[in-house]
């Protein structure tokens, strides 16, 4: 399990992102890694997010995906859908 300073490194890593890339609109960020325009982040497109953020390596990235979806995913369906997130 990350540690609290560690998901914190995560949030900025992802609020630079979004700022930079999409002028702050998170839905706007949401609609470009929704790759299959299904209306949910799945693991595959939440790696490229994390890739594009900036977050882990090509060892630990996907270990970052996995707790993510482990605290976002709600209904337990594989992906984070825009209520998942958090305010």
């Amino acid at each position: 399990m990350a540690s609290e300073t560690d998901k914190q490194q995560v949030k900025d890593k992802l609020d630079v992102l979004v700022k930079t890339k999409f002028d702050g609109d998170v839905e706007a960020a949401f609609a470009y890694y929704d790759i299959n325009n299904d209306g949910k982040i799945d693991r595959s497109e939440l790696m490229d997010l994390l890739t594009d953020a900036g977050v882990g390596n090509w060892f630990t990235r996907g270990r970052w995906a996995d707790g993510i979806l482990a605290e976002l995913d709600k209904d337990n369906d594989g992906a984070i859908t825009p209520t998942d997130l958090p305010v």
